[in-house]
């Protein structure tokens, strides 16, 4: 492939997870890509630094409650944005070609759609966009004529697949899961779980959030219903099998019986880069080669006994409507008071399950129609989350 010209990209939440892989495998290829806008929660001292290291004229702390920083902290050219409203404007007013959205929960959404609407493509890490409003994001992407490019390391692995043998001729899709840290853990002691284990993942170092989605499975059930809005697959369709060595980041089933997958080092390194150079830019030596030496592969089904939210993801993948909202805001809600101490890591499940009880079903056709059926979930689990502490 004949390299294309300098790509340039927004990341949102650069001082993540994401973010910091995303810039660390960026460091070496600046000429090929040019940091155009960065954003922070409230990590001002880190925001300033990077927008010297990058030469990056554009930047946002994007807290509400953050103090203005000392406008010293940048050069005379930096125009400062602040607060979810100068978020939306910095991705609107900065000439870009893609946004890496890393941030984390429901509050990614406004930025999704501030990228699409204003004709950049969509570089996604932040699956509660899709997750709450996949029946709107893409019918929005069409319509401004831009790509949305999945950065989960699964749905990465998916999106290149079914590129390269065809959405036509594949009958399902296969995404595998580490299970986490209580994958063989005693079902009769997940009463005894505590933040510190729940934050212990095995293969994958993340933020808090994720970590404990990843511990519960709800990570898993949200990736289900992003893939089957991503890809346009019932969830009936769509497999969880658990493998633990992440190295097999998905695999996808064929009409003809051939199952084909992608394997790598769990880096996420390799997906980022996928999104952002999207044919545009030639990537080499990305991240290691596999190492086959000693190398053992093993899966497993998911056990639904011991971690009920990812069937529950399932029911409402297939449920549809304000379903995937409800169990996306229940969850952020019951993982924010597990992380504080307010809820049992048992009781995670039980605030989203009792929330799904309720209807749900009605459909959406405009993001405020998403926020107000947000609203109503997180409430609901509010008042369920209190009753149980």
């Amino acid at each position: 492939m004949q390299a294309k010209s300098k790509r340039s990209v927004i990341i949102l939440g650069c001082t993540g997870s994401i973010g910091t892989t995303a810039l660390q495998a960026l460091a070496p290829l600046q000429d090929q890509f040019t940091i155009v806008g960065l954003s922070a929660h409230n990590s001002i001292d880190t925001l300033a630094t990077l927008a010297q290291q990058w030469n990056c004229h554009s930047v946002c702390i994007s807290g509400d409650d953050v103090p203005v920083p000392d406008s010293q902290l940048f050069t005379t050219a930096t125009q400062l944005f602040t607060g979810t409203a100068g978020l939306l404007a910095m991705i609107r007013e900065t000439e870009a070609d893609i946004v890496l959205n890393a941030i984390a929960g429901a509050s990614g959404l406004a930025p999704t759609l501030a990228a699409i609407e204003s004709h950049k493509d969509v570089a996604l890490a932040n699956k509660e966009s899709i997750v709450m409003a996949g029946c709107l994001l893409f019918s929005l992407a069409r319509e401004n004529g831009v790509t949305i490019i999945p950065v989960d390391s699964e749905h990465s692995t998916l999106y290149a697949l079914l590129q390269a043998h065809g959405r036509s001729q594949t009958a399902s899709l296969v995404i595998t899961a580490s299970g986490g840290p209580f994958r063989t853990f005693p079902i009769e002691r997940m009463a005894e779980i505590t933040v510190e284990m729940a934050l212990a993942h095995p293969t994958w170092q993340m933020g808090a959030k994720i970590s404990i989605d990843s511990a519960t499975l709800a990570n898993k059930g949200l990736e289900v219903i992003e893939a089957a809005y991503l890809f346009d697959f019932p969830s009936s369709a769509i497999e969880v099998v658990i493998h633990p060595q992440s190295v097999v980041h998905s695999l996808i089933r064929l009409y003809n019986g051939a199952l084909y997958a992608q394997l790598s080092p769990p880096d996420m390194a390799l997906p980022i880069m996928a999104a952002l150079g999207d044919g545009h830019i030639d990537l080499e030596a990305v991240v290691a080669p596999l190492d086959f030496t000693d190398l053992s592969l093993t899966f497993e089904k998911p056990d639904l006994q011991k971690f009920p939210l990812l069937a529950s993801a399932f029911t409402c993948s297939n449920l549809q409507g304000g379903y995937p909202i409800a169990f996306n805001a229940a969850n952020e809600v019951a993982v924010h008071a597990f992380l504080q101490h307010k809820l049992s890591f048992l009781d995670v499940a039980t605030v989203v399950q009792e929330t799904l009880t309720h209807d749900w079903s009605q459909a959406y056709h405009a993001y405020e129609e998403i926020i107000e059926i947000d609203g109503r979930a997180r409430a609901f689990a509010q008042h369920i989350r209190k009753g149980l502490s």
